[in-house]
């Protein structure tokens, strides 16, 4: 199958799926798989919770950043899973729009509160305060910047494999126009 030479990038909230449903779309449709805060996780010998407690968010966001430019500037058609902040950088968000092709994973608030509390600790910018207040002040914040995409899916009520097929055929849609 060959849907697109550009890179797909998964975007959406935190929780959302990104990693695990770019996995299974990457073997789908035969492409390479990268998640971006692994790559960050090899270049820092830190796990992202400790990268964050160590450096701070601005740190993270500059390496993230990097990182991501250079992997797009180098590498196409990779299924791509940046953090879930990405497109607040609007330099990151212009290339991203002008050289990829944007998926957003939208979902339900109130659906993401369960798959977060079970891995709370890996997110930094959540463990702090009331978890849904956090989440829905974050989805305001982001949200303008995620319907930008090229796609949207929403994933509220799909399972992964149904979210996949879904995203395959939204982009074999947007190739065809």
């Amino acid at each position: 199958m060959n849907i697109t030479k550009k890179n797909i990038v998964l975007v959406g909230m935190t929780g959302v799926g990104k990693t695990t449903i770019g996995k299974v779309l990457s073997k789908e449709i035969k492409k390479k798989f990268i998640d971006i805060d692994l790559e960050i996780e090899k270049i820092s010998n830190l796990k992202i919770k400790d990268f964050f407690l160590t450096y701070g968010e601005n740190e993270f966001r500059r390496l993230e950043k990097n990182v991501l430019i250079e992997f797009i500037k180098k590498n196409s058609g990779y299924i791509v899973s940046p953090g879930a902040g990405i497109l607040i950088d609007h330099e990151i968000k212009k290339i991203l729009i002008n050289n990829c092709i944007c998926v957003f994973l939208n979902i339900d608030i109130e659906l993401l509160i369960p798959r977060i509390i079970k891995n709370l600790s890996n997110r930094p910018k959540l463990s702090e305060g009331e978890l849904e207040e956090n989440l829905k002040q974050m989805y305001i914040e982001r949200i303008k910047d995620y319907k930008k995409s090229h796609i949207t899916i929403n994933v509220s009520k799909l399972s992964v494999s149904n979210a996949v097929s879904k995203i395959i055929k939204a982009l074999k849609k947007y190739e065809d126009q």
